[in-house]
């Protein structure tokens, strides 16, 4: 399996950068994207990184946040075939009630609505590759089968990344999980440079994954934050590595 990321807060040189994320993941043969950011600059840096968008099979996103799917409006200008799979809550008026509005733009799903597949999960995209909904109404993983285990994609873990793996591990109990990779929403209100939780609490969540649930690599950025990534990289060491856009991971299928 081969990831590239294509949007993140931080890019390598030639590459745009935005407060979003976007994979491109190609799995046993097919070719999969997972969010497109929050505007046409996906398309910009796919190019840039040799990245053919029209050859998509299928793409999902993650939740319902305009910086991980209102850069779709830009990937259905050049892809004109493949579904984006979702949970149906993710246009949900409910889930904004009295608090800001960061959600899907809806004139972008309007015009585009026949090409979201809103099914309730779990589901498969491919054999080996689930779609697995957590307790956040809107959100899910994306789940990769490998030979090393699980490698698994959640872009901003709002349920809490350590109650998102123990739920897949006791869905897949007889599998390591490999990787993770995506945001941990670790930032606090001032934005990616300020943290949220106590320190303690990022420190513990961090021997978590590293001793309960033994994940041998983390890949996170986006709204994990800059202090949180800090301590993070205290507990873990080796183990962690910074998304940034133009990265490239494999991992043996």
């Amino acid at each position: 399996m081969k990831v590239t990321v294509l949007m993140e807060n931080s890019a390598q040189p030639g590459l745009i950068p935005e407060h979003g994320l976007s994979f491109y993941i190609e799995y046993r043969g097919g070719r999969y994207l997972l969010d497109a950011g929050e505007c046409g600059a996906v398309l910009v840096n796919a190019a840039r990184l040799g990245v053919d968008l029209t050859q998509v099979d299928k793409a999902a996103l993650s939740h319902g946040h305009y910086d991980h799917a209102d850069g779709f409006n830009a990937f259905f200008s050049v892809n004109s075939a493949a579904t984006v799979y979702a949970r149906p809550r993710i246009t949900d008026p409910e889930i904004w009630a009295e608090k800001e509005y960061i959600g899907v733009n809806m004139g972008m799903f309007c015009r585009h609505e026949k090409r979201f597949d809103l099914a309730e999960g779990p589901r498969d995209l491919a054999e080996g590759l689930h779609l697995i909904p957590d307790r956040v109404k809107h959100e899910q993983s994306l789940v990769a089968e490998t030979s090393g285990g699980l490698v698994v994609f959640n872009s901003c873990c709002h349920a809490g990344v350590v109650k998102i793996l123990t739920q897949l591990k006791e869905q897949f109990p007889q599998t390591p999980i490999r990787a993770v990779l995506g945001g941990f929403h670790l930032m606090g209100k001032g934005g990616v440079t300020t943290l949220g939780p106590a320190p303690e609490k990022v420190r513990a969540m961090a021997a978590a994954l590293r001793d309960e649930l033994d994940v041998q690599e983390i890949y996170t950025g986006h709204c994990t934050g800059g202090p949180a990534y800090d301590l993070l990289r205290e507990e873990l060491g080796d183990r962690l590595h910074h998304l940034t856009a133009g990265a490239v991971y494999e991992f043996a299928d």
